[in-house]
């Protein structure tokens, strides 16, 4: 049989899908799925531009003379159906102003863009004005990367409402608050660069933040300020700057009152941070009751080669921790005083721990 033929007289469900198998394959491929398909012949450009549900997924190059046209093409054969849109500079522009109003494009159908994903080399105080005055009413997600320096960024976000707003990560930029959307937010990441030093934010987003159920922050150093969130699940912190003082890692803990923490990751943290922290028994200002999962990462390179002369031995299990089931000592820095101390301590045998170890520090371990 004739394979293209065989292609040509397709039906059109499984032309359909095919097409949808395609839009997942690379992002920001410059030759999408439902263009290429819908230009084979006059039949398979019939089904697929009637196919509101395949022009759901716009990609857009900021930089492109064509955006415009591109972008009303996806809005209008989407018909009725919410979308996911992602901007992109495909290279450095040179005037902020001209990402803005690049921009400008999307805002007369915010309301219909249910995901949204801009990657930006610009100022963003001036890149994203547009997005400032406007309601996003069924924005579910909302990501944002700007790579240009400007130090302690801040930019007010859809100030006329995004009530289904719950999913906000951004590098580069920090949401100003307060926002009538915030108190539904449940995941929160504000990710910055090492050159970038901490702000009070702990008070702030727990004042306005109340449902968040993840965060992810990255810190330099304590004076992020203490943080109450009792609904909070899951918490990533990233310290950007490698703290040699023993009892800093107890200092960080002491930050987050989250009585409803079960799963805690942090990274850049020293073995004999984790030694001080496991012989803690009480602390200031939190407590975790519920945490059952707790990850440590040694995320560069650590010259660490002796157990300090002051370590305590780790005579229990972490006191501080009562329903801790899974501990992960990630490329750690005296990985073997750790799996002596600490691991040699399982309460029972109902600990599991998972262990990866620096290739430096293998020798003597447990």
């Amino acid at each position: 049989m004739d394979h293209a033929t065989t292609i040509l007289t397709l039906p059109n469900e499984l032309l359909l899908a095919i097409v949808a198998a395609g839009q997942e394959i690379v992002e920001g491929q410059q030759l999408k799925s439902e263009w290429t398909c819908s230009q084979v012949c006059r039949r398979f450009r019939d089904v697929i531009v009637g196919a509101p549900g395949l022009w759901t997924l716009i990609d857009l190059d900021l930089h492109s003379d064509s955006l415009a046209d591109i972008a009303n093409v996806y809005f209008t054969r989407s018909q009725a159906c919410l979308l996911s849109a992602t901007l992109r500079e495909s290279k450095d522009i040179e005037k902020d102003t001209f990402v803005a109003e690049q921009l400008s494009v999307i805002v007369p159908h915010i309301h219909r863009i249910r995901h949204l994903r801009l990657f930006l080399s610009a100022n963003p105080q001036t890149a994203l004005a547009p997005l400032r005055p406007i309601n996003a009413s069924n924005l579910e997600r909302l990501e944002i990367r700007n790579t240009v320096d400007v130090y302690d960024a801040t930019l007010e976000l859809f100030s006329a409402g995004a009530e289904m707003l719950g999913f906000i990560g951004i590098e580069g930029i920090t949401p100003y608050f307060p926002v009538p959307w915030a108190a539904a937010l449940t995941h929160l990441d504000l990710l910055r660069r090492e050159e970038w030093k901490s702000r009070s934010w702990g008070p702030t987003i727990s004042t306005h933040c109340p449902s968040l159920a993840h965060l992810s922050l990255c810190m330099v150093d304590i004076s992020i300020g203490q943080l109450h969130l009792p609904c909070l699940k899951t918490l990533h912190i990233s310290l950007l700057d490698s703290v040699a003082d023993q009892s800093h890692l107890l200092a960080i803990f002491d930050l987050f009152d989250t009585p409803a923490l079960v799963e805690f990751t942090i990274i850049n943290t020293h073995g004999d941070q984790i030694l001080v922290l496991f012989n803690s028994t009480t602390l200031p200002h939190s407590s975790f009751p519920a945490l059952t999962s707790l990850t440590f990462v040694n995320a560069a390179l650590c010259h660490c080669e002796e157990i300090p002369d002051d370590a305590l031995p780790i005579t229990s299990a972490p006191p501080l921790f009562p329903l801790l089931s899974s501990l992960s000592l990630i490329h750690q820095c005296l990985m073997p005083h750790l799996v002596e101390g600490v691991l040699s301590q399982g309460r029972g045998g109902r600990v599991r721990y998972s262990l990866e170890c620096m290739p430096s520090k293998i020798t003597g371990a447990a």
